[in-house]
């Protein structure tokens, strides 16, 4: 099935590096989109050094499903990058974003969700050491989400095989359950003239202060034990000490089958959201805090 992308470019009077912003990797992904139209429908060429080029929907056929996967295949795009031109169709896709956008930018905003199985605490993900020597923090830092995560190293995430190219690269994550939140979009959107700005290719004054991370983490997956209904009293942001249960698998009567334990004490990143599981799920992303430099 041919495929038809959506990518705006804007080309600035004065030449200058190559930032590349994408959105809808996943379908059910909408905060990312609706920033990047905004960003598509407001920035002033004329403020702009160097190229941006905006990809609100990298994924059209899982956008149209509102999936995670892409439905020819049922392959999630986000796990197969740098892809394969002569692959199954999600791969091929993956092929043309690596090799005509990937690899001629200078800077990567990749803008996810938790779609609409799980809620994601408002992160910005970054690569390498949390230093400020290290441009992917430092841009991170400019997205102005409350928190800063150290991106875990998941081969076939696309800026990951970005980064290994050696651009500087930043993922980041708002919430989910199906939902656009217009708190969402603003934040997306100004941490993308944010970058900009750092970055040096868009030379205007910042309308509204851009607000400081609060916190640094780590994190890792809790999955789910067993097939059953997903339920769990917890919040974004809940500290949990280790040993405690964190989520209950319940079956269709409501009869306990197995618990979601944590092993370490840490902070709720991100929750499943969608009731229904089945053994191997994310259930909870808990995060450990770390110092920030």
């Amino acid at each position: 099935e041919r495929v038809s992308l959506e990518v705006f470019t804007c080309r600035g009077e004065l030449p200058g590096p190559t930032a590349l912003i994408v959105g809808g990797i996943h379908g059910d992904e909408y905060e990312g989109p609706a920033a990047i139209w905004e960003i598509a429908d407001t920035l002033p060429r004329e403020r702009v050094t160097g190229t941006v080029v905006l990809i609100p929907i990298a994924s059209p056929l899982a956008w149209q499903a509102g999936t995670r996967v892409t439905p020819p295949d049922q392959v999630n795009l986000a796990r197969v990058f740098p892809g394969d031109s002569h692959g199954s169709p999600t791969e091929r896709l993956a092929s043309f974003l690596f090799d005509n956008f990937g690899r001629n930018c200078d800077y990567l905003i990749d803008l996810h969700s938790g779609g609409v199985e799980y809620d994601f605490l408002p992160v910005a993900g970054f690569r390498g050491d949390a230093s400020p020597d290290n441009p992917s923090y430092a841009a991170a830092r400019a997205m102005g989400l409350p928190a800063l995560w150290r991106l875990p190293d998941r081969p076939g995430v696309f800026s990951r095989e970005v980064a290994r190219l050696g651009k500087v690269t930043v993922g980041a994550e708002y919430r989910g359950m199906g939902r656009l939140t217009t708190q969402g979009v603003r934040d997306y959107a100004r941490g993308i003239r944010s970058c900009l700005r750092l970055w040096g290719i868009l030379r205007d004054a910042a309308v509204e202060p851009v607000p400081q991370p609060e916190a640094l983490y780590t994190s890792r997956w809790l999955l789910c034990p067993a097939e059953g209904v997903f339920t769990t009293p917890l919040r974004l942001g809940d500290v949990v000490a280790a040993g405690q249960t964190l989520a209950e698998i319940r079956n269709a009567r409501g009869r306990p089958l197995a618990a979601v334990v944590a092993d370490k004490s840490g902070t709720v990143l991100a929750v499943r959201s969608k009731a229904y599981a089945r053994e191997g799920d994310w259930a909870i992303l808990l995060g450990t805090r770390v110092e920030m430099p």
